[in-house]
């Protein structure tokens, strides 16, 4: 039996610690054939903006495509889109928007459920 994880990130995508680093995680998990969801809530949401660009080094928002590249599954809280003023349109193509149901229902079918967060 496959096993299935789930990494929530609620760290804006320019934060070296804890987005950064569900990102990598989930690449590498990836990678590695693991059946591996993201869920981006709080300011993670802003890593599912199109059109980022950034000047740092380490791009969280690159990992996450290339995430989503190899077959892994994000999904973006449609609340927490809301309560920041950001329009569902404006989130990357192939990037679920869901609501708490869904974030927990994915919780709930997971294995095991990493919180990258302050």
């Amino acid at each position: 039996m496959s096993k299935k994880i789930t990494l929530i990130i609620a760290t804006p995508p320019y934060d070296k610690i804890g987005a950064f680093t569900g990102a990598r995680i989930a690449l590498t998990a990836a990678m590695e054939d693991i059946n591996t969801t993201v869920i981006l809530m709080e300011d993670g949401v802003y890593a599912a903006l199109e059109g980022q660009e950034s000047t740092q080094f380490f791009k969280t928002v690159q990992l996450l495509e290339d995430f989503k590249d190899a077959g892994g599954r994000i999904l973006v809280c449609g609340l927490c889109l809301k309560e920041r003023g950001i329009p569902q349109d404006k989130v990357i193509d192939g990037i679920e928007v869901i609501d708490i149901h869904k974030l927990v229902s994915t919780m709930a079918e997971s294995d095991q459920t990493v919180f990258f967060g302050a």
